[in-house]
């Protein structure tokens, strides 16, 4: 079975910067790594009404190169003036069926189409529209449940692509939060019910329950009976310092969250899906900022992570850390290092304090810091509830450890033996603890003036980065 799974790259572009430049694109070096499928166009570009001719000899050439090619659309994407739009509306479906069949008429070469649903981007084109089948309470669509609106969506993509058109066809189960199709089981089985059984149809969803934080307990809808079944890994991990610091991924997505309870319980070597045809892999990319980091290589380590055990789910992490290093050059005195990463983005990134007074799945630790970016009003509120329930010196006690932790990685780091890659890896742990230090004190500096509103907060963020930059780091409108 190993060799037959699919695995699929998918460079996720930001919905408000230039699309990334990467070798991750290349058909010939996703071929050595192992990829057999990649994703040529996306929810940010579209393909329902994007076929032009270089988005067509991209396709042509990911398929001369030998790897299967799909495009990808949320639902509904259609003209901008379209009448069209709501799932109460039989021409919303007609004139989508008509622009699938115009896709793969024009590329019929491709291996399938990816739709998702539960959240839109904006098109890039002011020609087209999206619109968000779930949200739409028109006169035509109030009376239609968000069940029976999921399930057409089924129906619908399975007849017309699978079907009609003979195209295999995934379904990215793609809604927010903790109670959606993507990670409540009832509800996902309710939905996938409506499944008539065609083996080209495929649902893929994220390995965590809700999006790519830590915190997050293993997809409990991963091993749901229906259609056969994607997961999806991101190696960049966009909440988590977007490839800037070393986050080795490899015993997470092997044994699961320790953070959870769940070491050793889930994971791919304990909890696959019934039916598993493949991963869904994003070697960069993912959430709303630009790329800042000088290099690949914490991406690529998880990268490698992320095949292996889509190749063999019971393989030892350990030995692929191994055989990246080697691979890379990288002395084999950084593995015990690297391993110990997770530790440090928890220490940095999540606020146990918080989860003491408010244990959440969405947003661990309220998102105070989001990709690039400070988030004010977040800060804000954790200021004022930890100071609310006295426990400030809690929360400088653990911002004092992320500190400490963070100057010991850095001392490991800078007595490793040189390689070509040491300037990035010693500037990476030495960014860990310029951040870790920062954020010591930003967070006494807010717990002193609490109670905050988001203004107020704002000008405290604004002025220390004024006074102690953190490139790249600002703070959000």
């Amino acid at each position: 079975m190993s060799e037959k799974r699919m695995i699929i790259s998918y460079v996720h572009d930001s919905p408000l910067h230039e699309s990334l430049e990467t070798d991750y694109r290349s058909p010939e070096r996703l071929l050595r790594l192992g990829f057999t499928d990649v994703v040529i166009a996306d929810q940010m570009s579209g393909c329902l009404y994007g076929m032009n001719e270089s988005l067509i000899s991209r396709i042509n050439a990911a398929g001369d190169a030998g790897l299967g090619v799909w495009l990808m659309d949320d639902l509904f994407t259609l003209p901008v003036d379209s009448e069209a739009g709501c799932p109460g509306k039989e021409s919303s479906w007609e004139a989508t069926a008509k622009a699938i069949r115009d896709v793969i008429e024009k590329v019929p070469s491709i291996r399938g189409m990816v739709f998702r649903y539960g959240e839109t981007f904006s098109s890039p084109d002011s020609n087209y529209k999206r619109i968000d089948l779930l949200k739409c309470q028109c006169i035509d669509c109030s009376s239609i449940d968000e069940i029976t609106r999921r399930r057409k969506v089924i129906e619908f993509l399975e007849t017309v692509v699978c079907r009609e058109m003979g195209k295999r066809c995934i379904l990215r189960l793609w809604d927010l939060g903790e109670d959606g199709i993507h990670a409540n089981r009832n509800l996902q089985a309710k939905v996938l019910k409506k499944w008539a059984g065609d083996p080209r149809f495929f649902v893929s969803v994220k390995h965590t329950m809700t999006d790519y934080w830590r915190h997050q307990p293993w997809n409990p809808t991963i091993q749901n009976e229906g259609p056969p079944r994607l997961i999806e890994f991101q190696c960049e991990r966009e909440y988590e310092f977007i490839g800037i610091l070393p986050n080795w991924q490899g015993i997470e997505w092997s044994q699961g969250p320790v953070e959870c309870g769940e070491r050793g319980r889930t994971g791919l070597a304990n909890k696959q899906p019934l039916d598993w045809v493949g991963s869904w892999v994003l070697p960069l990319g993912g959430g709303w900022s630009k790329r800042h980091a000088k290099s690949e290589l914490w991406a690529d380590m998880n990268l490698h992570a992320a095949i292996a055990l889509t190749k063999d789910p019971h393989c030892d992490v350990s030995d692929v850390l191994s055989d990246w290093l080697s691979d890379n050059g990288i002395p084999k005195e950084a593995q015990g290092l690297f391993e110990k990463s997770p530790e440090l983005i928890l220490r940095l990134r999540y606020l146990d304090v918080w989860r003491l007074l408010n244990n959440q799945y969405w947003m661990p630790a309220e998102n105070w810091f989001r990709d690039d970016n400070f988030v004010p009003g977040a800060c804000a509120h954790i200021a004022n509830t930890v100071a609310e329930n006295g426990m400030e010196d809690l929360l400088k006690s653990e911002r004092a450890l992320a500190s400490a932790m963070a100057r010991s990685h850095l001392a490991e780091a800078e007595s490793l033996p040189v390689c070509e890659h040491t300037e990035f890896i010693i500037g990476s742990y030495q960014w860990a603890v310029d951040f870790a230090e920062w954020t010591e004190e930003i967070w006494s500096i807010l717990l002193s003036n609490a109670p905050l509103n988001r203004s107020t907060c704002k000008e405290i963020l604004l002025q220390r980065l004024s006074d102690n930059p953190i490139p790249p780091l600002s703070v959000m409108d």
